[in-house]
């Protein structure tokens, strides 16, 4: 057989390769960013507390469980709603002093983070808050949330 038949392989551009390499930069860095924005948003620094201080904090925080208290007693709110939102409550109560971002956090993510007492009580209101049957009462819910408040400081 005569050589003239054979055909040399195609050779690729060198400028694939660095198309190809481009692109696994850019991925990478795409996923860098995103968890840095992530965590930035996880631990934003904490809010400057209102007039009067830790204490004026407390007093509003206590006037919104307590709202949720006359609610419940006088049938506008039921026990699964009162624990949802006692649970906001904490979990924004814990943000407002700490500038952790607890309202967005998963319990497991609590469990986790520098906010023992909150956790505690959002791992408290998690069975009532997802039980089909409706509870008489929600007294320890509130107790547990009012301890809370009190612990900081």
């Amino acid at each position: 057989m005569p050589d003239a038949e054979l055909i040399p392989p195609i050779g690729y551009s060198g400028a694939w390769l660095i198309i190809g390499i481009v692109l696994i930069v850019v991925v990478i860095a795409a996923i860098v960013l995103i968890l840095l924005l992530r965590a930035s948003k996880r631990s934003s620094p904490p809010q400057p507390l209102p007039p009067g201080g830790l204490a004026g904090l407390r007093a509003e925080y206590h006037a919104r469980i307590t709202e949720i208290e006359t609610e419940f007693a006088a049938g506008r709110l039921s026990a699964r709603s009162a624990h949802h939102r006692l649970s906001a409550v904490v979990r924004q109560y814990g943000r407002a002093v700490s500038g952790i971002d607890a309202p967005v956090m998963t319990l497991t993510e609590l469990q986790s983070s520098p906010l023992p007492t909150v956790a505690a009580a959002v791992a408290e209101y998690y069975p009532a808050s997802f039980e089909s049957a409706d509870r008489s009462e929600i007294s320890s819910a509130v107790a547990r949330a009012r301890q809370v408040i009190e612990s900081w400081g």
